[in-house]
């Protein structure tokens, strides 16, 4: 019994000794065993150092805490858009024919090359329609009057010169085309060597007036003194004259498919530019007209369906070929007419009661982009997305190519429709289902109420000869008297009646004067022109018409601004 006690406390003896000599917690100033023992203790790290000739522990250091990696997550996966693959939309199967809903132009225009087809198919075949790129020759043109600049010269805040200008805006020019396209169609600005730009030892020979073309002078200048130069390398050219042009033009024009004789095609695409040049979206428009043939969109007068009207007007806020002073950009139907859609990304219904349809913008390229809904023979009802904030909403508008150039042959809604919306439009009830960010999903269901009555005239039946105009326009000029009244002068031939009205240059249908219809065949007309005010930008519009009370041909002189008066 003894042997077995000894043996117990003899193994817990040896167990003591085996336990570490830091064991106990540390405490600053209290002795320890060995130089440079170590002990963790509250967050500290203690060390047994000789002090005197005591060993005892020190006042520590603190151990740095270490954090704990935290497990790194996948990113959450991007929300499906539901919307484009709703069970609900109509298959392709169901739909029409898209050469259904190619509305044919019943208002074709008559050029040098025969019958052109400009708001509607089947596309001229002298346009860009369905090319991916385009190369344009801008020729600067001088003259004693209307220099084209290279020295530098005050305007506004900074020194700048024609040329200077012409180098800022080109760029600027060929990125809208490709930003207005989505990338599918370059466009490329040549500027012709300076030794080679026109000059030409006389005065301008521009009218100021809207409506009067300018490329008659064009075209003699070129046959008396540049009879040499080809039109035979790009698809359209660019005559620049001046910015500084002291009122010589205020804008642009354009022709498409005009005869020339310096061009192995015998025609010409062009545009005439002089004054203002540094707004690339107007370059835009008028190479609108001369690459595809587009009509202008806004209007040549009032039109009494839509003025004053809430719902709807021209296209000025969705297609810069109504609004060519700010930045907006094309209808899907003019994307459609230029060959920047394919015919994948449009859907056409005719006849069905009921359909689904999801649409997105250009810049998504896979989905449907445009509906069109024929009405009629010339005539389609259109719906397309558009943006609004951070979602696309539903536009709507009606092609109709029995309306005139510069009639409204394209009226679109003022409103975009948005989630839970109904709208009864041409006997068709347009129903938006849902929206997002990136396209919008609508029913679409005809009822025949308020049906579209096709126009009882016939369309013109167009022929390969061009009508010749019988009006020939000398000169017009109107000159301010005083803050509420200007005096107009035509000197003009072939006429037998005119109309001159005065509207706000922001607001067509503001009318400050009005003529009617005045039967007047003299060669010398002079019209007082009243009730204009004097603290709005003024515009005054001349129709001449070749037969009396307003009938036959006719012909539109433009004066595009007035200027204020003073009061």
């Amino acid at each position: 019994m003894k042997l077995k006690l000894r043996a117990i406390l003899t193994l817990l003896i040896s167990l003591v000794a085996a336990l570490p000599l830091n064991a106990a917690a540390p405490t600053p100033g209290n002795s320890c065993k060995k130089v440079g023992l170590t002990a963790t203790a509250s967050g500290k790290k203690y060390t047994c150092v000789k002090a005197g000739s005591k060993l005892v522990w020190n006042k520590g250091v603190v151990v740095p805490v270490i954090p704990k990696p935290i497990p790194v997550m996948d990113p959450p996966a991007a929300p499906k858009n539901l919307l484009r693959s709703d069970s609900r939309i109509t298959s392709n199967t169901e739909l029409s024919k898209l050469e259904i809903c190619k509305t044919t132009d019943m208002t074709p225009d008559y050029t040098g090359m025969g019958t052109i087809y400009k708001n509607g198919f089947p596309r001229p075949t002298q346009s860009l329609s369905g090319k991916n790129s385009a190369k344009v020759l801008i020729i600067p043109i001088s003259f004693n009057d209307l220099p084209f600049t290279t020295e530098k010269a005050q305007r506004g805040p900074i020194l700048s010169s024609d040329l200077d200008l012409l180098n800022e805006v080109s760029p600027r020019v060929e990125e809208s085309f490709n930003k207005l396209s989505g990338g599918r169609f370059k466009i490329t600005l040549d500027i012709l060597p300076k030794s080679q730009w026109w000059e030409f030892k006389s005065n301008h020979p521009f009218i100021s007036t809207w409506g009067v073309s300018n490329f008659d002078s064009i075209f003699k200048l070129i046959d008396s003194e540049k009879s040499e130069f080809s039109f035979n390398d790009y698809d359209a050219y660019i005559f620049l004259g001046g910015n500084s042009s002291n009122g010589a033009l205020n804008n642009g024009e354009a022709i498409f498919a005009q005869k020339i004789n310096n061009s192995k095609s015998g025609y010409i695409n062009a545009v005439l530019i002089a004054g203002g040049f540094s707004n690339p979206i107007l370059w835009v428009h008028e190479l609108g007209h001369a690459l595809f043939a587009f009509e202008d969109l806004y209007l040549f007068k009032p039109n009494p369906e839509i003025s004053g009207s809430r719902e709807t007007n021209v296209p000025n806020s969705w297609d810069l070929m109504a609004n060519s002073s700010r930045n907006v950009s094309f209808l899907e139907w003019n994307r459609l007419l230029m060959g920047w859609l394919k015919d994948s990304e449009v859907r056409c219904i005719s006849d069905q009661i009921q359909s689904t349809h999801y649409l997105s913008d250009f810049e998504n390229d896979t989905d449907p982009k445009l509906l069109t809904i024929n009405l009629t023979e010339g005539v389609t009802l259109a719906a397309e997305a558009r943006n609004f904030g951070n979602e696309k909403r539903l536009l709507l508008y009606t092609i109709n190519t029995y309306t005139s150039h510069g009639e409204g042959p394209i009226i679109s809604q003022n409103t975009l429709l948005k989630k839970a919306d109904k709208k009864s439009i041409y006997g068709w009830d347009i129903n938006v289902l849902d929206t997002n960010s990136e396209g919008v999903l609508f029913s679409v269901t005809k009822t025949d109420l308020n049906k579209f009555v096709p126009p009882k005239i016939k369309p013109s039946t167009p022929s390969d000869s061009p009508p010749t105009s019988k009006i020939k326009v000398t000169s017009t000029d109107i000159s301010p008297i005083e803050s509420s009244k200007a005096k107009a002068t035509l000197k003009i031939s072939g006429q037998q009646s005119y109309r001159i009205y005065v509207t706000a240059v922001d607001d067509f249908q503001k009318v400050f004067f009005e003529s009617g219809f005045v039967n007047d065949s003299r060669s010398e007309i002079s019209v007082n022109l009243t009730g204009l005010v004097c603290d709005r930008k003024l515009r005054a519009v001349i129709e001449i018409f070749t037969e009396l009370d307003g009938k036959g041909e006719r012909l539109v002189v433009q004066h595009n601004e007035l200027g204020k008066t003073s009061c």
